[in-house]
């Protein structure tokens, strides 16, 4: 089950989507605490060009994917329907928590049975059978709470969400509100308080000197909505007006970066336009840019990564 959902998220975090709104079945599942939480509707996602461009190229060739379905029966490019994913993040990221949601639709003896026979430990908690990946050093483990949602998560997050299933507790207001009000005007969206957990540390140790505006963000959101033109959208909170600024001038600083290098990368080339275009401003402590791109320029670009790649 965690190559399953791993492989859903590879396949679909990167952008299937049309109109992800949020799914509140699966938010009311999400345990206190948490202060990073993204979403992808993935059922809406494959009428979209660029959800049909991505399908198109999962097709054939990834023999991970095509094991896992014949062991699990699972098909996330047909059977998966939403992914909501959340984050604690702690000052010490090796142990920040995670989970991640899925609503679709799932042969729950064939994963149990495929997920047995990867030596996964069946245990019982309250009831909830939970498959438990006990070599690793902070064990995670995976359950199915109702017919058509699983869950995965590092054990005591699991054991956490099981305890409060029947009774959902409240979320922080600044990300219960936050979430309203990017959740339901984009197709793919994040909200984290705070910078964002360990993914987002991990970027900030790789920036260089830049890093150090991005650490003054105290809140940020995020979301791309699909169509004929793509538009993604992002928005952060800092400690004070000079920080915002300061974040503002290192957005424009990576983008004239970019923009210099159109003629020599083609990836660059491509996103040059669109930086050109760029709306970014700030008020107060709050920065806020956005940037629009064909949907067939997206093509491009992803057409040339895998190239890129391989002769790195």
């Amino acid at each position: 089950m965690q190559r399953l959902l791993s492989l859903s998220l590879l396949a679909f975090s990167g952008c299937l989507c049309t109109w992800a709104g949020i799914d509140r079945g699966l938010l009311a599942l999400v345990p206190s605490g948490v202060n990073v939480v993204g979403s992808i509707d993935v059922t809406e996602s494959r009428g979209s060009d660029f959800g049909q461009y991505l399908l198109s190229k999962q097709q054939v060739g990834d023999h991970g994917l095509e094991e896992m379905i014949v062991q699990t029966g699972f098909d996330p490019r047909r059977d998966l329907q939403h992914v909501l994913f959340a984050n604690t993040a702690t000052g010490d990221t090796r142990h920040s928590s995670f989970a991640i949601f899925a609503r679709g639709t799932f042969d729950e003896e064939r994963i149990r049975a495929a997920a047995t026979a990867k030596n996964a430990k069946v245990e019982n908690y309250q009831g909830v059978s939970m498959f438990v990946n006990r070599r690793d050093t902070n064990p995670t483990a995976f359950a199915f709470l109702d017919t058509g949602v699983a869950v995965m998560a590092d054990l005591p997050t699991l054991q956490q969400i099981i305890a409060n299933r029947m009774a959902p507790v409240a979320l922080n207001s600044d990300l219960a509100s936050r979430i309203e009000a990017v959740g339901s005007n984009n197709d793919a969206w994040f909200v984290a308080l705070g910078q964002g957990g360990a993914f987002a540390q991990h970027m900030l140790n790789q920036a260089g000197p830049q890093a150090q505006a991005f650490k003054s963000v105290t809140q940020s959101s995020g979301g791309i909505r699909f169509g004929q033109v793509i538009e993604a959208s992002f928005q952060a909170t800092t400690r004070s007006p000079e920080d915002a600024n300061a974040l503002a001038d290192v957005v424009r600083f990576l983008s004239s970066m970019v923009q210099m290098q159109s003629q020599e990368d083609p990836r660059a080339a491509i996103l040059a336009p669109a930086l050109n275009s760029m709306s970014l401003a700030t008020a107060g402590n709050t920065v806020r840019f956005s940037v629009s791109i064909p949907e067939k320029s997206l093509e491009e670009l992803a057409d040339l990564h895998p190239r890129h790649a391989r002769t790195r």
